[in-house]
């Protein structure tokens, strides 16, 4: 979970970490087999982990933390 800097740097760095997983060779292995995910912690605590606040970071729109 993310938290600390406004919207737009959140948003940032969750691109970053999207990028990570797509460009590094151990986390592309890593995500192959762990399912990997980002949120913001103030809509975490605002809308529940169940809630569809998680960025899957292989890829695809938000969605619930069990559905990552």
């Amino acid at each position: 979970m993310l938290t600390g800097a406004g919207r737009p740097a959140l948003r940032n760095r969750i691109s970053d970490l999207k990028a990570m997983v797509a460009q590094h060779p151990l986390v592309v292995d890593f995500a192959r087999n762990v399912r990997l995910g980002a949120a913001v912690l103030e809509d975490v605590e605002e809308h529940g982990a169940a809630a569809e606040v998680w960025v899957p970071l292989a890829g695809g729109g938000m969605r619930p933390w069990s559905e990552l």
